[in-house]
């Protein structure tokens, strides 16, 4: 489909237009105009003014604005160079492709900074985006002022544009008593989901852009699309490599070294050195308020959800009570990967749990020590009891998807594909009710 601008059908917002480049399509949640050629910039300055409100009210005093209504609109032509809308759109496009959800992103934000110190990165994050976001709303300022002399308004609105109504940044930032605040929270929340791209191979830190985005491939094609070998590099120490299996555990304790914990732990190292990778971990725990382990194992899944707006590109397979998770990616899901789970990380937990168990119970008989770590022992003799019946439990459930072998289709989506699994996988609320 060629380009144009898009709005939405029905809006209780302010009417507002967006560019769309060619390759996309429609439906009828939104109307388009086409055909704008060179007067694109023109179109889009006028239609997300305040006089373009002002007189779309006017001619249509409702909350649907469907093409025909947005057809009687009267387009006055003028001659001026419309710098301000081509910047708004520079500005617009980079604020979205810096967000992993765009078919153009690149590369997290703190990472392209190069920068070895993640608390600078942040900030300069910070002032950057700050730059960009009074950039814009100086912008839209002097677009409502050029087109309120051109539709001679002055008498009826002022350019005044309110802070709150500049559109980046809208996951990050804050208006707090007319400021702008930026909170780095969210800004870390997105390096977190980045390294997890990075550990499944979807990113890369050697290159920018979707690496493995395709059903079927493997290691072997990044390495292809990477660094343009079938293996991996001579001496690749100081790379950061995609998890081999795309398994990664997430469980609450070191139970295995290859531990979505331990994975981030050498994202950090590779992406930011290693000898400043004390500092960086404790600026992410004190910023985010947790331990990362903690964060991975209770708040990142539920970002995820939320990030990909209920459709999961990495699914966390997890037991009834949650004492044993794994992550996995979508992308590069096999029919036997569920086998893998079960018998490579889920009945070695649980070896590892008897084990633990029997040290535990051992200890607790021991005659020579004191009461409160003979108590401390017992404690955790039924920690572990709990996790081994809930493991076990999930053993069995497991077992019987793992035994089906199920293949996927990307083509089918993520709706479709999940509820293969609902029986291992952690549950998505309203998934089932949308998908009926």
């Amino acid at each position: 489909m060629q380009p144009g601008l898009t709005w939405s059908t029905i809006s209780s917002k302010a009417f507002g237009v967006r560019y769309f480049n060619e390759g996309f399509v429609f439906d009828n949640g939104g109307c388009c105009l086409f055909d704008i050629g060179q007067n694109r910039d023109y179109l889009a300055g006028l239609m997300n003014s305040k006089v373009f409100t002002l007189i779309l009210g006017q001619l249509n005093p409702t909350l649907n604005f469907q093409s025909g209504e947005i057809a009687k609109f009267p387009i006055i032509q003028s001659e001026f160079e419309n710098k301000y809308s081509i910047n708004n759109f520079s500005i617009s496009k980079n604020d979205w492709d810096s967000k992993e959800t765009s078919w153009d992103f690149k590369q997290n934000e703190l990472v392209k900074q190069k920068n070895y110190l993640l608390r600078l990165s942040v900030e300069e994050y910070k002032s950057y985006w700050s730059s960009n976001f009074f950039t814009l709303h100086h912008n839209e300022e002097e677009l409502n002022k050029k087109f309120i002399e051109i539709y001679g308004l002055q008498d009826e609105l002022t350019p005044d544009v309110q802070l709150e109504d500049i559109t980046i940044l809208q996951e990050e930032s804050k208006i707090i008593d007319g400021e702008l605040f930026i909170d780095p929270v969210p800004v870390l929340f997105q390096l977190l989901s980045y390294s997890i791209g990075c550990m499944f191979g979807r990113f890369s830190l050697d290159k920018p852009g979707l690496i493995l985005a395709n059903q079927g491939e493997t290691l072997q094609d990044y390495f292809l699309k990477v660094f343009e070998v079938s293996t991996p590099p001579l001496g690749d120490g100081g790379l950061f490599l995609p998890d081999d299996d795309n398994i990664i555990p997430v469980v609450d304790g070191e139970w295995f070294t290859d531990d979505i914990v331990g994975r981030f732990k050498t994202f950090l190292k590779v992406a930011f050195s290693q000898e400043h990778f004390e500092e960086n971990l404790k600026y992410i725990e004190d910023t985010i308020g947790k331990d990362i382990r903690k964060y991975f194992i209770k708040d990142f899944y539920n970002d995820h959800i939320k990030r990909y707006k209920k459709r999961p590109i990495y699914w966390m397979f997890s037991s009834p009570k949650g004492h044993f998770k794994a992550l996995i990616y979508m992308h590069r899901y096999q029919p036997d990967t569920c086998s893998k789970i079960l018998n490579d990380y889920l009945q070695v937990f649980i070896a590892k749990l008897e084990s633990s168990k029997q040290t535990q119970t051992m200890l607790s008989l021991r005659v020579d020590i004191s009461a409160r770590d003979k108590s401390l022992a017992i404690k955790e003799v039924d920690k572990i009891e709990q996790m081994l019946k809930d493991c076990r439990n999930y053993e069995k459930t497991l077992f019987l998807i793992a035994t089906q072998k199920i293949a996927i289709d990307l083509d089918d989506g993520v709706k479709v594909n999940y509820q293969k699994f609902k029986e291992v996988l952690v549950p998505i609320k309203g998934l089932e009710k949308e998908e009926e």
